[in-house]
């Protein structure tokens, strides 16, 4: 739909939200704890002075492992967590401890321990109810906001999830990452995050540290990851710890639930827009569990009931699939295999399509050797394959291609009182499938053509450590060194020296067999610090430097499914940056409010930019419609939570900027001469608000508020006419703005219909204000006038109701 060119208007009621949200006050609740005593004795002769406390942290209904548990002891918080198998080890002089186990969104566990002997304490938290007066909100665990040795580190499970209003009314991990400062995208209906001014691309995305290359449906509305399988994720915006590698940005894990290890749980959910069942359950009780989860759409109705009849012959469809399987073999060796299967299809009438799908499996073995070392193991297997098409009648066609790879890596930790160390290598074998074009039906006259693409082979080994020498100061520092490696067989185009790599300039092919083609690497030094001035202030800062090999290649204004995946070459450089980020965190109120003021630098080597009017499919010679520049973001992030209360929730607020630059000694293929432009994700003040209003047990009012300046374009200055016919004369790239962005959404989560059941109603409304953003702007002339009008392009400009009905069952 085509509307008019408008400018943004409503900043008053950004205010009018905020005024709502902070106006509920501090509230304050104290809780009478109870300690559990227990003591430990050392045999006759064994006296010592120090004595060691060990034991593992399961969750109460399931025993599942918890990771990432806060070890206090005599009130202050010693900086020992638990490890991914719900570990921890803690040094203590002997005598009598008060110690309190805490882990964000689960009951606080409280002991007096007698240490006169080394001993195993054991622990089991139970989560926090809906019902309690205290209910916390927030994207990471309480003190990790000023304890947390790593810059730039947000965690979040799917229960926060869940209480941000999302559309279709699904949980959706990557819009809610759009609420967090240094996180936004290109526009409304577009795939991929920018991340602390890094392009989609830059972005490394896992299942269980797997890589994924596909995360979107509904070409970018929701994200490709069932909300009913997932456990939480790690964003990693500042420094990414050295066993992650292969992008330049950020790094985000994902982490998938487990099945029960003790009885059979199985439900489904239907809605407006999507329908999904799952099913998980002990396969060999304690030993062997599964879960599976599919979700398929069911919003073709949607499009049905518009009146514009190509909107009424469009399709769109999607689905996703996840199987995991959990064996244990004894308390210290496990093994997990996950899986998961994603498709889209989406037709515009008769005139365009897209389909692509994304296959990830893998297998993982976790085994604890000794107390304090652990070995895990990964192997995993990915293929993403997307396509386009017109359905003409005279050149209908079709353009596939798409990739699969191979990853393997393996990690050690050892752990010691007060340091982690952290080794291992990973290795990923890229394979690009051919990029192919074919006709559509009998009648199209487009004639078969296939481009052959390359395979590259990624290797790094790493080591890493936290040590943490007083519990006002904690490091965390590691290398990787990463390689990469260009394999055979291949064709390279060769090109005249002294002149700029184009099809007029070649001079000839390159055949190489089973080879290698060209290497690139390099170490990556990693390091982060955390000083605490005391409990609750503490400042961080850290710098981290990535090497990238694959990157995408589009030509369109944002990421889009059907972009190409591009190994590098011998003219296609690797990325690399470096990223500095300093902050200052602050807790208040016993850390009822959280707050941190996050300023990060990056630069950005060998970006890729494309040259004017650039062709990119099915190019043999795609280096020569690219050009590689300097890439520069920096900016600052602000963000205060509130934790606990009537209403919790969290205001961010970024400034950021995202230039980049074009580098040849060849003028007449530098973009705007060379100088300093915007990227086309440069969105230089962000705001997002989310509050969620607490009603009682399950039921709560939820609220997103996201306000945006608008994203760069570029735009005619002036036209001319040349044998009767008008040539428009565009300025320099991205000189000019759409209009500013602003969304509110909102949600109300209730009980169902039956007391007894676990069921539950979720009413949204997606752009609760009916407002048109734009998304990209044209320009046009109005009959024979010689005078461009611009026009603003909206995905959806209307309100987006949805209503999920979903029931949960247990044996």
């Amino acid at each position: 739909m085509i509307f008019d060119f408008t400018v943004f208007q409503r900043r008053n009621k950004v205010f009018l939200i905020l005024l709502l949200f902070f106006a509920t006050g501090f509230h304050h609740t104290h809780a009478q704890n109870d300690f559990k005593e227990i003591r430990f004795e050392a045999a006759p002769g064994d006296k010592s002075a120090t004595y060691y406390l060990t034991g593992t942290i399961r969750d109460a209904e399931n025993a599942e492992p918890i990771a990432g548990v806060s070890v206090h002891i005599d009130g202050f918080f010693t900086g020992i967590n638990t490890d991914e198998r719900g570990q921890y080890i803690a040094r203590l002089d002997s005598g009598k401890h008060r110690i309190v186990f805490r882990r964000f969104g689960r009951a606080a566990s409280y002991y007096i321990v007698e240490l006169y002997g080394n001993g195993i304490l054991d622990v089991s938290l139970s989560g926090l109810d809906f019902s309690l007066d205290v209910f916390t909100v927030l994207a990471e665990q309480r003190d990790r906001n000023v304890k947390s040795a790593i810059t730039g580190l947000t965690r979040m499970n799917i229960e926060e999830i869940k209480l941000v209003p999302m559309m279709m009314g699904e949980p959706d991990v990557f819009n809610v990452l759009q609420a967090m400062p240094g996180v936004t995208s290109v526009g409304e209906g577009s795939p991929g995050l920018n991340i602390r001014g890094g392009q989609a691309d830059q972005n490394l995305i896992m299942m269980n540290e797997a890589i994924v290359l596909s995360n979107n449906h509904a070409l970018g509305f929701l994200s490709a990851f069932n909300g009913d399988v997932l456990q939480n994720f790690s964003l990693y915006k500042g420094v990414i710890p050295s066993y992650y590698g292969g992008r330049s940005a950020a790094a985000i894990n994902l982490e998938m639930r487990k099945g029960d290890f003790d009885s059979w749980k199985s439900g489904f959910s239907l809605g407006t827009a999507t329908s999904k069942v799952i099913l998980e359950g002990p396969l060999n009780p304690e030993k062997t569990s599964m879960i599976a989860g599919v979700r398929r759409s069911n919003a073709k109705w949607l499009l049905d009931s518009v009146d514009e009849p190509d909107v009424r012959n469009s399709d769109i469809r999607f689905h996703d699939i996840y199987l995991g399987l959990s064996h244990r073999f004894s308390e210290k060796h496990t093994l997990d295999f996950s899986l998961l299967n994603t498709g889209d299809f989406f037709q515009f009438s008769d005139q365009f399509g897209f389909e692509w799908n994304n296959f990830v499996t893998s297998l993982t073995s976790k085994n604890l050797l000794s107390d304090n070392f652990s070995l895990v193991s990964l192997l995993a297997y990915g293929s993403f394959n997307n396509g386009f098409f017109e359905p003409t009648e005279v050149d209908a066609f079709r353009v596939d291609n798409g990739l699969y790879y191979l990853q393997g890596k393996i990690s050690g930790l050892w752990t010691r009182e007060n340091f982690d160390f952290t080794f291992g290598a990973e290795a990923v074998q890229y394979q690009m499938r051919p990029e192919s074009l074919s006709p559509m039906g009998e009648q199209s006259g487009i004639m078969n053509e296939k481009v052959h693409k390359q395979q590259g082979l990624e290797f790094a080994p790493f080591i890493s450590g936290e040590w943490t020498p007083h519990e006002n100061f904690a490091l965390t520092a590691g290398v990787r060194y990463s390689q990469y490696l260009q394999l055979g067989p291949d064709t390279v185009f060769t090109y005249q020296e002294g002149l700029p790599v184009s099809s007029l300039t070649t001079t000839g092919q390159q055949v190489f067999g089973q080879e290698t083609i060209v290497q690139y690497g390099g170490f990556e030094p990693r390091i982060s610090f955390r000083l605490s001035l005391d409990e609750a202030n503490s400042i961080k800062g850290g710098y981290a430097s990535l090497y990238q090999y694959l990157q995408t290649i589009s030509n369109a204004t944002g990421p889009t499914p059907i972009d190409l995946w591009q190994l590098s070459t011998s003219y296609i450089l690797p990325q690399r940056s470096h990223n500095f980020s300093l902050g200052y965190f602050r807790n208040f109120g016993e850390d009822e409010w959280s707050t941190s003021l996050e300023g990060f630098y990056r630069l950005t080597e060998n970006q890729l930019e494309y040259r004017d009017f650039a062709d990119l499919f099915l190019n043999r010679g795609l280096e020569t419609e690219l050009i590689q520049g300097q890439g520069r973001a920096y900016g600052a992030e602000l963000m205060v939570q509130r934790n606990r209360g009537a209403v919790t929730g969290w205001l961010a607020y970024t400034y950021s900027r995202s230039q980049i630059r074009t580098v040849s000694e060849f003028q007449e293929i530098q973009v705007n001469r060379g100088d300093w432009f915007p990227t086309n994700f440069d969105r230089p003040h962000i705001v997002s608000l989310v509050a969620n209003l607490h009603l009682g047990r399950n039921k709560s009012l939820n609220l997103l508020m996201n306000y945006s300046t608008g994203r760069p374009v570029t735009a005619p200055t002036t036209n001319y006419v040349v044998g009767g016919i008008f040539i428009p004369d565009f300025g320099d790239r991205n000189q000019y703005r759409i209009p500013d962005y602003f969304r509110v959404d909102f949600s109300y989560l209730t009980n169902g219909f039956v007391r007894t059941w676990d069921d539950r109603f979720n009413f949204s409304i997606y752009n609760l204000l009916g407002r048109r953003n734009a998304y990209s702007v044209f320009f046009q002339r109005e009959g024979m006038s010689r005078r461009l009008r611009p026009y603003q392009v909206s995905i959806l400009g209307a309100i987006f109701p949805s209503i999920t009905y979903s029931i949960n069952f247990s044996q």
